[in-house]
């Protein structure tokens, strides 16, 4: 087992300072290579990367703006994590790392206690020279009997659990339709639905998969019943019947005034497996369809692939997470399976969305109810959603797919004037095929040539792309911008005197919408 910061967290060393995980709890999984003791965020030749980074907070005041700055240069530095553990109370310190923490994409842990650095160290060393990882039923009652395990997700701690335990660990709903899975080889899939079925309905009892026994424990949330843990029995443990249970009421517990979260659970694993096929993973688009109908997903005739492209305002904060959230809430109340997931990278203003259709006969119906929820949901935000072909590959709708929508999606935001609905290829006419060109090298310079002696005449540009859009039409630009004729025709001279743009030429008017269409896309 790989020294991971969740595997550093559950030490009694650190267990008993008491960490607040305050943000990116589900990164807790990614390897620690080193510590190292920083009051400065330059690090720069200090580290090699992956390092978990530790800090008493000496530099920081209760500005939030300082702390954000002093985090994301960490970030930036390479770290894995940064861990705060202060000599005093620091309260207004503390605060601003908290509210610092929330825009960070990398794990910030808060040690309520304070800790002795050289201690961390001396079990980091300790835990990176053993080579027998613990794991088994023992393993994880102490897990759940840690602080750590109270602030985890509920899909982090049963990834947690099912690390610990070294065996396959299966999360189902009450109508034994898997929720979540780790660690399930690929024949066992292939199994799994068929040796469930001898034991349907039932809360507790064993059944064979694959020549192995497998048990199952009932989830109880206030009394009722929400879902079962299945995994093998785990036959040289006496305390694994226990431990299971345990692990159950540690789960119900969580659940509590959540009952949403068992379908916002269902959703990351679906969205993990159209990750995977987008990453390149070898991964068969067989295997990727069963995974999907493990969790519930019905036969499919038609996959549209559809993007939200949501650029972060200028003004404030947006919660992506959040967003995402409640999309996969509001469209889960749709008569169709939509896969919700948010883009990363060079997409990391999109929001993917891949509607599951048995048929094609209501796709019109269903992307207009979709949208209409989506306006819900991003109310005042800049946004817009672009959907691509149909596809019946879900390879290729997971992959070329989602990436025609998306570029869709940013065509029409950079669109002046936009309809209330969404767009397809035919709707965005030439934007659609410039995207390419507006992200290369030739594409910028194309802007610079022809828009570089404008760009300090920001009204004469506008006036441009209002003729432009107006196509000419004289009345129907000064009803638009409430300018006289006169004014118009001014404007215009002064074009062609100052600048030595001939409106009048049909190659001035076409290079002149391209470079500012072109412009927009780059901004977008």
């Amino acid at each position: 087992m790989p020294l991971t910061i969740r595997r550093l967290l559950q030490n009694p060393t650190l267990n008993r300072s008491r960490p607040h995980i305050l943000s990116m709890g589900d990164r807790l999984d990614d390897n620690v290579c080193g510590i190292h003791i920083a009051e400065s965020a330059d690090l720069a030749g200090l580290i090699e990367g992956g390092e978990l980074i530790l800090c008493s907070g000496l530099a920081l005041n209760e500005s939030v703006e300082r702390a954000t700055t002093f985090m994301n240069d960490i970030e930036r530095s390479g770290a894995c994590a940064v861990m705060f553990s202060f000599l005093t109370d620091a309260a207004g310190v503390k605060s601003a790392i908290r509210a610092a923490a929330a825009s960070m994409s990398f794990p910030v842990i808060l040690l309520d206690d304070r800790a002795r650095f050289i201690e961390i160290i001396e079990t980091f060393n300790e835990l990176s020279r053993s080579t027998a990882a613990i794991t088994g039923p023992e393993a994880v009652e102490e897990f759940l009997n840690s602080p750590v395990a109270e602030q985890l997700s509920v899909l982090d701690l049963l990834r947690t659990a099912a690390e610990l335990f070294n065996t396959p660990l299966v999360l189902e709903d009450e109508f034994s339709v898997m929720i979540f899975q780790r660690g399930l080889g690929i024949e066992q899939m292939y199994q799994y639905g068929e040796a469930r079925r001898t034991v349907q309905g039932q809360d507790s009892g064993s059944f064979d998969l694959a020549g192995e026994q497998w048990v199952q424990n009932p989830v109880i949330v206030a009394g009722r019943r929400v879902g079962r843990i299945v995994c093998p029995l785990w036959r040289e443990s006496a305390r694994f019947a226990s431990v299971l249970d345990r692990l159950s009421h540690v789960l119900g517990h969580k659940l509590i005034g959540k009952h949403e979260e068992l379908q916002l659970l269902r959703q990351d694993l679906m969205a993990d497996v159209v990750a995977e096929l987008r990453s390149g993973v070898a991964m068969t688009e067989k295997v990727a369809l069963l995974r999907l109908h493990l969790f519930g997903m019905r036969e499919t005739e038609e996959l549209i692939p559809a993007v939200l492209c949501i650029p972060t305002p200028s003004d404030r904060d947006l919660d992506r997470n959040g967003l995402v959230r409640r999309l996969r809430l509001s469209f889960g109340r749709l008569s169709v399976p939509v896969i919700i997931r948010q883009g990363d990278g060079l997409e990391s203003d999109a929001i993917g969305l891949l509607f599951c259709l048995p048929s094609a006969e209501r796709s019109e119906i269903i992307l207009n109810e979709a949208y209409k929820r989506a306006e819900t949901e991003c109310g005042e935000l800049a946004w817009s959603m672009g959907v691509s072909e149909t596809q019946q590959s879900l390879k290729k709708a997971a992959r070329e797919g989602l990436l025609d929508a998306y570029r869709l999606a940013r065509g029409a935001l950079s669109m002046d004037e936009r309809k209330s609905r969404y767009y397809r290829a035919h709707d965005l006419g030439f934007r659609w095929i410039i995207q390419p060109l507006a992200r290369s090298a030739e594409g910028e310079a194309f802007v610079r040539d022809q828009l570089e002696p404008l760009k300090n005449e920001p009204e004469l540009l506008e006036f441009l792309e209002a003729y432009l859009n107006a196509t000419g039409n004289i009345a129907r630009l000064s009803r638009s911008l409430h300018l006289s004729r006169p004014s118009i025709y001014a404007r215009l001279r002064r074009v062609q005197e100052e600048f030595g743009l001939d409106m009048d030429s049909a190659d001035t008017r076409t290079s002149l919408h391209l470079a500012l269409a072109l412009s927009r896309l780059l901004v977008v």
